[in-house]
């Protein structure tokens, strides 16, 4: 399970967790979207915990 930043057409930037199942990313959970770079950085932190959380604790499948 990983961090991904996706940059969006409109200009802002999405970070999701993301899982890679059988060759392909599957999107986990949408932690926020952004175009100021305080706050995407802000939410990739934030993400990486819930991320880390997420595989200490049970599994998702």
């Amino acid at each position: 399970m990983f961090v991904r930043k996706k940059k969006n057409r409109s200009g802002t930037t999405s970070i999701v967790v993301a899982v890679k199942v059988q060759g392909k990313f599957k999107e986990v959970k949408t932690i926020g979207v952004s175009r100021d770079e305080a706050e995407i950085e802000r939410f990739y932190k934030e993400g990486k915990i819930w991320a880390d959380n997420q595989v200490k604790g049970e599994g998702l499948f």
